[in-house]
């Protein structure tokens, strides 16, 4: 009975929260032309609705209530943004170019991301059918993958007894190989099942002048969680935000106490440059999206778990953009099963591959 209860609270909860009013409790200006807008709960396409009143004007309006003063942006190249509540139940958010608009949007749980005349790298040809074009890096950019964990450091143990160390690595090489493919410089934190620490991770891509650093994660929880804690999240470098992050760092933080300790310093954080934290956090919005749309075509129930900051001291000594990548729940009945297979294994991989030329392509 009281297993009975737990469930029904858990179900009306979520219930709950997804009745609760979308409100908008931040929005922040980053990078060159981007916002990121986050609201009290996950934020969907179908909360919004996208009208073009002409080439260099477009109005989004957003089923939701806006907690803040009404807000006027100015980009570098004069983009003017407007966000104000339009009545009871709308926000508009009126966005306007000198010339030709070009936006996109993202949504990865509580967050919105709007990004501001991106680049266009695909043309279309009127003489032959539409055909995404592989990219070849005109200068081979340099990727160093991280597979988390190895030789006395297991990691998680999964539904299937394997441990996490196992499944990182098989994912890495698989990516390596997808990454080389497409013509990338892939460089590896290790081949085999060793052991590294931290600063042996992050120090190996610092002294090959990696261009990127991913590193490669499952998540677990306890048992009495197993069946519902499941998705795919990537983090980037930052102080938690959110009980769930602290958590997760935690779990990936405690190999090393003495480096855990020395970066935990607040000021430390403090001091990371701004222009790599953002970087960063792109990259993790790209490597996210490329992650989901590899799985969903191919199997059911896939989780977005959202793009979220927390103090992951492997990324920590990292000086280019870097990520972790928490592929799933080793400890989930379904997920912790298909982690293990490797046709599975190979979409991630894929996925990931597509989040960072996505992630290139708009920032070379």
């Amino acid at each position: 009975m009281r297993y009975l209860a737990v469930l029904f609270l858990a179900f009306f909860c979520g219930l709950y929260a997804k009745t609760q009013p979308l409100r908008i409790l931040h929005i922040v200006p980053f990078g060159e032309q981007n916002l990121k807008i986050t609201f009290n709960r996950d934020v969907s396409p179908s909360d919004a609705k996208q009208s073009k009143l002409s080439n260099s004007r477009s109005i989004l309006d957003i089923n939701a209530i806006l907690t803040l003063e009404r807000k006027n942006y100015i980009f570098s190249d004069n983009t003017r943004v407007q966000i104000g509540q339009q009545n009871k139940r709308v926000v508009r958010i009126v966005m306007q170019a000198p010339k030709i608009l070009n936006y996109d949007l993202r949504f990865s749980g509580t967050s919105l991301y709007i990004g501001f005349n991106p680049k266009k790298t695909i043309k279309k040809s009127s003489k032959s059918p539409t055909r995404v074009v592989q990219q070849t890096p005109s200068k081979k950019k340099r990727v160093m993958i991280d597979a988390g964990h190895g030789g006395k450091d297991c990691g998680a143990i999964g539904v299937l007894k394997v441990c996490e160390k196992v499944i990182t690595l098989s994912v890495a090489k698989l990516l390596e190989a997808e990454l080389k493919r497409r013509g990338y410089l892939v460089l590896m934190t290790r081949t085999a099942d060793r052991y590294l620490g931290l600063r042996e991770r992050t120090n190996l891509a610092n002294d090959k002048h990696a261009d990127l650093f991913v590193s490669i994660h499952a998540n677990s929880v306890p048992k009495q969680s197993m069946k519902t804690a499941n998705g795919v999240e990537t983090y980037f470098l930052s102080t938690a935000r959110s009980e769930r992050a602290r958590r997760v760092a935690e779990k990936e933080n405690k190999d090393n106490i003495e480096v855990m300790n020395y970066f935990s310093k607040q000021t430390f954080l403090n001091s990371i440059n701004t222009h790599r934290l953002i970087a960063s956090n792109k990259l993790a919005i790209d490597i996210q999206g490329g992650i989901l749309n590899a799985l969903r075509p191919n199997y059911s129930g896939i989780m977005d778990g959202g793009v979220r900051e927390g103090p992951f001291w492997v990324l920590a000594g990292a000086l280019m953009p870097s990520v972790l990548i928490e592929i799933g729940y080793l400890s989930h009945p379904q997920e912790g099963r298909r982690i293990n297979h490797k046709d599975y294994q190979r979409l991630l991989a894929k996925g990931i591959a597509d989040g960072i030329v996505a992630y290139f392509k708009k920032n070379p």
